[in-house]
């Protein structure tokens, strides 16, 4: 066999590899596409009428159900500030949801305490895109400013 016809069978036995794993990788895009689509699509009807969404953050709970939390449950969990209060989700189910008013947050360390009142409701680490929660912080304390001057 020359190798013309090698290199002609190899050229022709890459197709049928390399066929079948594009489609399956297209798949694949497409079912994670519609999933995010559908997830997004579900919590922009959860919003008040006029509430907007001004930024959301992958964040990990320190702890779920009474264990440690991993570096993977911050893909679960997402935290959305939005013109009238902070909002907490797993996938498409909301975990709660605070106006302005009535939260508050503070920095230790890397982690992010959300207070209601008097008492701590949350611990979450804020993946940022610099690490630091320092632009979440920031953001909720105007927001909350604003909410204390306009709604009584």
């Amino acid at each position: 066999m020359s190798a013309a016809k090698v290199s002609l069978l190899a050229f022709e036995l890459s197709w049928w590899i390399v066929g079948p794993v594009a489609v399956l990788a297209g798949v694949v895009g497409a079912f994670a596409g519609a999933r995010v689509g559908w997830m997004e699509g579900v919590r922009e009807e959860a919003l008040e009428p006029g509430e907007v969404v001004l930024s959301a953050y992958p964040v990990r709970p320190l702890f779920e159900d009474g264990r440690a939390t991993g570096p993977s449950d911050s893909a679960r969990f997402e935290l959305r500030v939005t013109t009238l209060g902070l909002q907490l989700w797993e996938g498409t189910g909301r975990l709660w949801s605070h106006p302005w008013r009535a939260v508050r947050l503070t920095a230790e360390g890397d982690f992010v305490l959300v207070h209601h009142g008097d008492r701590e409701i949350a611990e979450l680490l804020v993946d940022t895109f610099d690490g630091s929660p320092d632009e979440l912080l920031l953001g909720a304390e105007r927001l909350r400013a604003r909410a204390q001057h306009t709604h009584p």
